[in-house]
């Protein structure tokens, strides 16, 4: 499968379908973690309920009722839902304010920097070749790419996403230098196809939407 082959909504709709299904009190737990965590430190379920104005209790029911949502033994999260404070491998950096936190995958470095409405500046490698990858990403959209030929690998969720998704669906989301590269590491490993930088981008704000904004809203992190 190539870029040309596929229907951003149709994977949009993928990924929203392999992660919970999200109401108010959900959206908001989800957007006041992200938010907490992408200060670099690990956050408390009664950190994220006095944000979001929730009950501690509720708060941290919902959180550990979802899968993707990583403990330390201080009951405190420091992976949740693709982003991280400890360096991965493969690494995906991501500098944003000052601090530096990590995407699960290549893609999460692009729908976390737009959920989040904020600047971020994204290192990564290309597993193919070995060369580095840099970009910066806004809510607005992905700016000085390099090299400019960069490319995203993709996957489709084969059902929802549980513990293993790191090794089941992020090992294959990649940031490729080239088009040429992508292709040789997509040629091994069936079932994945490339995206470009903008279409990967494209398709994690449609993604944004489907899970965090209720019907008739238009809003980047419910508030």
């Amino acid at each position: 499968m190539t870029t040309h082959a596929v229907k951003l909504e149709e994977v949009a709709q993928a990924m929203t379908a392999a992660t919970p299904e999200l109401d108010t009190v959900g959206r908001r737990i989800v957007g006041e973690t992200f938010r907490r965590l992408a200060r670099g430190e690990p956050v408390s379920p009664s950190e994220i309920a006095d944000a979001a104005g929730l009950p501690p209790k509720t708060t941290e029911e919902i959180l550990r009722s979802w899968p993707l949502t990583f403990w330390d033994d201080q009951d405190r999260i420091f992976r949740f839902w693709g982003l991280s404070i400890d360096r991965l491998r493969p690494t995906h950096s991501m500098e944003m304010e000052g601090r530096t936190v990590y995407g699960w995958c290549a893609w999460d470095t692009l729908f976390i920097t737009e959920l989040l409405d904020t600047e971020t500046h994204v290192t990564s490698t290309d597993p193919q070749s070995g060369e580095a990858t840099r970009l910066t990403v806004t809510a607005a959209g992905v700016k000085d790419v390099e090299p400019a030929t960069t490319m995203v690998s993709f996957l489709l969720p084969d059902g929802p996403m549980g513990a293993d998704a790191i090794e089941r669906f992020c090992h294959f989301v990649h940031f490729f230098a080239s088009s040429e590269s992508g292709r040789d590491w997509v040629a091994d490993h069936p079932g994945t196809f490339l995206l470009t930088v903008d279409e990967a981008f494209q398709l994690g704000r449609l993604t944004n939407r489907l899970r965090m904004t209720p019907r008739g809203e238009h809003r980047s992190v419910p508030r």
